[in-house]
């Protein structure tokens, strides 16, 4: 009897080689197999963000043409590409750059490094989305042709598209669950 209690208490000491093996090679296996779907997470939330994000920023600059009773212009901040951010100005004189002297209402931030954004817009020389004091979308070519079209956001595989309508109104669908809608 006295043998299996030193026995006992000789185990009960700590974890030997071989338990911590088994352990550290389980949590590898379960950590590579989990790795795949925690980036797929990871680039969805980025994804819904950016074009919360941009939904948001294309209501905001709705609203404040139909405040200020002018048009205002959701344009990219750098070049052609809305992926690396956007401005809402008051653009006076229809150019699609913030000039000096031009009201700049709102700035985006913190966009991921891997967005990248596709537009489809009727006026696409230049992407930009505008809107005329009633609230309804513009182009340049004509002020009785609305600035319709749609604007896909993509991190990794995951995807998001916003969709502006004739009126001005806009709504977020996912391509990969409803493509006949969206």
């Amino acid at each position: 009897m006295k043998s299996s209690s030193l026995l006992y208490s000789v185990s009960m000491r700590g974890f030997g080689l071989l338990e911590c093996m088994t352990v550290l090679t389980v949590t590898a296996i379960l950590i590579s197999l989990l790795r795949p779907s925690f980036r797929d997470l990871i680039d969805t939330v980025r994804v819904v963000t950016a074009a919360n994000q941009l939904y948001s920023a294309i209501g905001h600059t709705r609203s404040e043409a139909m405040k200020r009773g002018a048009r205002v212009d959701l344009i990219p901040l750098l070049a052609k590409d809305f992926s690396r951010g956007w401005v809402v100005i008051v653009d006076s004189n229809a150019n699609h750059i913030a000039d000096a002297g031009e009201l700049i209402v709102q700035r985006s931030s913190g966009l991921p490094d891997n967005l990248i954004i596709k537009t489809q817009l009727r006026d696409n020389a230049f992407p930009y989305l505008a809107f005329d004091p009633s609230g309804r979308p513009r182009s340049n070519a004509s002020s009785d042709l609305p600035q319709i079209g749609s604007l896909l956001l993509t991190v990794g595989q995951k995807k998001r598209k916003l969709i502006m309508a004739f009126l001005g109104r806009v709504r977020i669908c996912d391509p990969d669950k409803s493509s006949s809608t969206c």
